[in-house]
């Protein structure tokens, strides 16, 4: 008799947690992969071949965009007028997906950018695209990415400032 009302509690216990975890899993229901999968695939129509008709698709009215180089572009005219010009100065760009994670109707995406420079010069950049979304919609959209590196392959030279008390 001691030994079952010693593993009754620890049953108790254990369905308590499994069932809690069970009813947070149901609460936070958001983004299926269904779901992240044509965003991603939007994104990329948008990115690699300036498709504004994708942006429509996937990106709230009100985006709010953040990029290390770009800035922030607020509205949806902003952002694609920020994709129009970085289609300008790049003859190519190929952007890929490689891994993307899913909270809720937050998605964080991995990824990698082979960009060719009006120059001829190519860069290889790979970052993180943290994404927020409403109904489907991307509504906030903050990228990182060594921008030191991006612009020191796009010609830039980084001077520190003491190099330049140096001199």
């Amino acid at each position: 008799m001691k030994k079952l009302l010693m593993i009754l509690p620890l049953v108790l216990l254990l369905c308590f947690t499994f069932g809690c975890q069970k009813a947070e899993e149901v609460a936070e229901e958001g983004l299926t992969e269904e779901e992240v999968n044509v965003v991603v695939g939007e994104v990329i129509k948008i990115w690699n071949n300036a498709d504004m008709a994708a942006v429509d698709k996937v990106y709230s009215s009100d985006i709010v965009y953040s990029d290390p180089l770009s800035g922030e572009a607020g509205g949806i005219d902003a952002f694609k007028e920020m994709v129009q010009t970085a289609h300008k100065e790049r003859t190519s760009i190929n952007l890929s997906i490689d891994e993307t994670f899913i909270k809720n109707d937050k998605l964080a995406a991995l990824w990698t950018a082979k960009e060719t420079l009006l120059n001829g010069a190519e860069i290889v950049v790979s970052g993180v695209s943290i994404v927020n979304t409403v109904n489907g919609k991307i509504v906030k959209e903050t990228v990182y990415y060594d921008t030191k590196k991006v612009l020191e392959e796009m010609g830039f030279k980084i001077i520190l400032p003491e190099e330049q008390e140096e001199k």
